[in-house]
């Protein structure tokens, strides 16, 4: 047993916290689309069609809602730059290395500020 009484270790209680957090904000949507198609498919068996009708479609826009946040949110985790440098005037093979160098023939910057890589040497 660990310190703080428990047998696997304080640390795995704030990755489970982590992992929840993950999901339970991206499946909401999901699991309440369902639902809410589920009722308006009660609603049909009950013979209240309008109603229904709108219901189930306010239950496929929390489900076009889900499918919108999943890939969204998928887009911006990677990096903003090339991982190969092309550049035949650095020569350097990794882009992460032209950013640390701050190679002028091929990083793009802002300012002092670096920002990015190109390996196009018209795009300026």
């Amino acid at each position: 047993m660990s310190k703080d009484g428990s047998a696997t270790g304080g640390n795995t209680n704030d990755n489970n916290k982590r992992i929840s957090n993950k999901r339970s904000t991206a499946i909401w949507p999901l699991i309440g689309g369902i639902v809410v198609i589920a009722f308006s498919i009660l609603l049909l068996t009950l013979r209240a069609i309008i109603p229904s009708l709108i219901i189930m479609l306010t239950g496929i826009f929390l489900i076009v809602y889900w499918i919108y946040i999943t890939k969204t949110k998928n887009q911006g985790t990677g990096p903003k730059y090339d991982r190969k440098c092309l550049c035949a005037i650095c020569g350097h093979k990794e882009s992460s290395v032209c950013i640390h160098q701050k190679c002028i023939c091929c990083s793009i910057a802002k300012g002092d500020k670096i920002v990015g890589h190109t390996n196009n040497p018209l795009e300026y």
